[in-house]
């Protein structure tokens, strides 16, 4: 579904910059989007569970979650105002206001602005846990979905893979996450990864039909990842969740990540949409909708979400600016 007709007439525009909410206030209904990634991926179900309170709270706006191939391609599509609303990483915001991987190629984008924190996520490759894989290495010459094009589970697994130097001995293939999920379980499939909050819908999904192992990314990696940017770190990350994994911790290369928008989307459609996301009233009903956003809610309590922001370069859009003012927080 096409977004909000490129950020809507210019009439439109107009009523909502002088629309007041309150009590029976009466306001112009604006749609708008907002893109996760696709079906298996926790970024979906965050984008989704954003999109489902802001309809049920809302009379100003109401939201459309696209599926996407992930965080690239949401990053490309909110620096070239297709969508309203993307959830990214603060990696490729500096990426592509510097135009380095996976970014070398685009243009430049100055438009990126920053909207709230979301959920941390690790990196998870998933393989079955009575299958003879064991370790990164152990994937070579196995079959391994690199994830869809477009994604950021592609761009991390192939510097994985090349930092380990067996990127051109896998057998790769370009699944969808719960497509993957379903491979790996009926045996046609070795490994697939994400990046992603716990627990990853799509390794679930798998763990839920066979028991998986989740493979520990070497320190060589993780540095690797560190010498790229300053927004990936090292975690161990507990994943008993899965079945195969109970009482095991992992250790992976981690990122946060945020609800972005760009400059050209009226300051009262963010206002609308950060203001009920982050309503302590709405929290039970997101959580319910998916718990991993608890982690999102409390990074909210706090202002230092802003100077991570600013530590990538990510400018504060004037409506998000607006909410986390009257939370007397530190916006300047």
């Amino acid at each position: 579904m096409r977004t909000v007709r490129r950020c809507a007439s210019m009439a439109a525009i107009a009523l909502l910059a002088g629309m007041v909410l309150g009590p029976g206030a009466q306001a112009a209904m604006t749609q708008a989007t907002i893109v996760g990634a696709g079906k298996g991926a926790g970024a979906f179900r965050q984008a989704g569970a954003i999109a489902e309170v802001v309809n049920k709270e809302s009379k100003a706006v109401k939201m459309t979650n696209q599926e996407t191939a992930g965080f690239v391609a949401n990053t490309r599509m909110l620096a070239n105002s297709r969508v309203e609303f993307a959830l990214t990483n603060g990696v490729f915001v500096d990426s592509i206001q510097r135009k380095i991987a996976p970014f070398a190629k685009d243009k430049e984008a100055t438009n990126l602005r920053g909207v709230g924190p979301m959920t941390s996520s690790w990196f998870q490759m998933a393989v079955l846990a009575d299958g003879p894989i064991k370790s990164y290495m152990d994937l070579k010459g196995k079959r391994v979905s690199m994830g869809p094009k477009g994604s950021n589970t592609v761009y991390m697994t192939e510097v994985i893979l090349e930092t380990l130097g067996i990127l051109g001995s896998v057998r790769k293939d370009y699944l969808k996450w719960d497509d993957a999920a379903t491979y790996v379980v009926d045996g046609k499939l070795d490994a697939f990864g994400i990046p992603n909050p716990l627990p990853s819908p799509s390794i679930l999904q798998a763990a839920q039909s066979r028991p998986v192992r989740i493979l520990d990314l070497p320190d060589k990696v993780i540095n690797k990842f560190i010498s790229i940017s300053k927004g990936y770190y090292k975690d161990t990350v507990d994943v008993s969740v899965y079945q195969g994994m109970e009482k095991k911790k992992i250790a992976t290369v981690a990122y946060g990540v945020f609800l972005t928008a760009h400059d050209k989307v009226p300051a009262e459609v963010v206002y609308e949409v950060t203001r009920h996301f982050y309503d302590p009233k709405n929290r039970d009903f997101i959580v319910n909708a998916y718990k991993p956003l608890r982690e999102a809610l409390d990074n909210a309590k706090n202002d230092r979400f802003l100077a991570n922001m600013k530590a990538f370069g990510l400018k504060l859009h004037p409506g998000a600016a607006r909410y986390w003012k009257e939370k007397n927080f530190n916006v300047n």
